[in-house]
């Protein structure tokens, strides 16, 4: 899923109209240029987890929980130092999942620079729509 598709999606699951979405986002802190920009490229998880968490703080008054602690367990949270706050509000909150790459389990791995299917991607969303609903 690209970036515009993506962005128009969390609109329409929020129930919010999408015009001027990009300009309105950018304004009220929830969007980055680099989202218009690069509009048609695929939304890499980083960007999925970023967008959804200043978006439930801006527009949907959702606080950060206290403690990130627990996300810890994701032996790759701090690959990215910017998105790893964002990472961990979203995969604490059950938004996105991990991915466990030991046998038998207990290597979690968030995969900042994946891309989900587009049918996993429209999950994410409609779980952090529930958050509010």
């Amino acid at each position: 899923m690209t970036r515009r598709t993506f962005i128009l999606n969390l609109c329409r699951v929020f129930g919010e109209e999408p015009e001027a979405v990009f300009s309105s986002g950018l304004e009220n802190g929830w969007l980055e240029y680099e989202d218009e920009l690069y509009s048609e490229d695929l939304i890499v998880r980083k960007n999925v987890a970023r967008i959804i968490h200043m978006y439930l703080m801006k527009e949907k008054g959702i606080n950060d929980l206290p403690s990130i602690h627990e996300a810890e367990a994701l032996h790759d949270l701090y690959d990215c130092r910017v998105c790893a706050n964002h990472i961990a509000q979203i995969w604490l909150r059950g938004i996105m999942d991990a991915k466990d790459l030991a046998v038998g389990g207990g290597f979690l791995v968030f995969d900042p620079d994946g891309i989900d299917d587009d049918d996993t991607v429209m999950d994410q969303l409609k779980r952090a729509a529930g958050l509010v609903n």
